[in-house]
This record gives structure tokens, sequence and C-alpha cells, in this order.
């Protein structure tokens, strides 16, 4: 395995639970990226759970990566964002983490991984596609590379605001 590289995706949250904070979407697909490269779902190696960052900044950490499906097109995954209760710097990066999320200003997911190089194929006009990786990180990010998932923030949390009675906010569309 070679040096952490990183990988943009997009990401869909599937539902969302406020009581424990745990998002579920898809974090990457096996569609080629904006810079070409394949990221293939089936040869990833993980272990649970895993750091999740904000902005791959390794002293960022927000969360952790509870669970990962891995599926022939895709990886799906569960994550969480812990409701710190004192005051401090570490609440203040959660929560800012988890309002970025909640009113869309975070909308991608981004992968930090070890290339398995020997693995690697070159494409043609241009990419890599990366047959086997480690998965080391996941990052909330600003601008994903792969554009394949779509984002539904609002439906998730405007139903739970329902739910409690609250009057849905409009959070205009990015």
């Amino acid at each position: 395995m070679g040096a952490l590289v990183k990988n943009f995706s997009s990401f869909e949250i599937k539902s969302f639970d406020e009581q424990t904070r745990t998002f579920k979407g898809t974090a990457s697909t096996a569609n080629p990226d904006r810079v070409k490269d394949i990221m293939v779902p089936s040869g990833v190696e993980y272990i649970l759970p895993t750091p999740l960052l904000l902005h791959h900044e390794a002293k960022l950490v927000v969360g952790q990566v509870t669970k990962i499906t891995v599926q022939q097109d895709q990886i799906d995954v569960e994550f969480s964002l812990p409701e710190i209760k004192e005051a401090g710097v570490l609440k203040d990066r959660v929560d800012e983490a988890y309002q970025s999320i909640q009113y869309k200003l975070i909308t991608g997911l981004s992968v930090g991984f070890n290339a398995d190089w020997s693995h690697a194929e070159m494409l043609k006009g241009g990419g890599i596609k990366f047959n086997k990786w480690e998965l080391l990180e996941l990052s909330l990010v600003t601008t994903p590379c792969n554009r394949e998932a779509g984002i539904e923030y609002s439906k998730a949390f405007e139903a739970h605001k329902a739910a409690l009675g609250e009057k849905p906010q409009t959070v205009p569309d990015g």
C-alpha cells in the first residue's frame, strides 16, 4: 500500500436518526469521478469503526463510520456524530459539522485511502482504476469529485421536525 490518497464523492442521506445523530448514505460509487478515477467497491478493505473527519484534517475528528455495506456498484455507510455535552472546542467542532450537514453547507463525502498500486490500472483517456484499496478515513467535504449520488438532506431533517410538530424551515437549494 502507498501514500494516503483522497477521492471525493457526493452522498445521499438515506435516513437520519436525530436521537443517535446517525446518518445512512452512499459514500462512493464504481463510476468514474471528475478526475476519471474509479474506486472499485469490492476492492475496499476497512476496519470499523473508521474515523469521520472534517475536510481530511486528522485533528478534526467529528464522528465515526460504524457500518459499511459493500455492493457491486457502490459503498453505503452509516456514520454518527456524537452529542458532546461539555462546552469546549470539541463540542463546537462536532456541532459545526452536524449543522453543516443539516443546512446543506457540507454536501459531500470523501474517502482517504491507501492504494494498492500493484492492483491499480491506468485507464484509457486518463484516470486510475483502484481495484484494491484500504479505507483509512471518511471525511465530510464541501466539494465532491464523484457526481453520481444525489443529495437529499432537507427531507430527512424536515420530516423529523414535522414529526415533532415544529414548523419546517426552508433551506435554499445550492
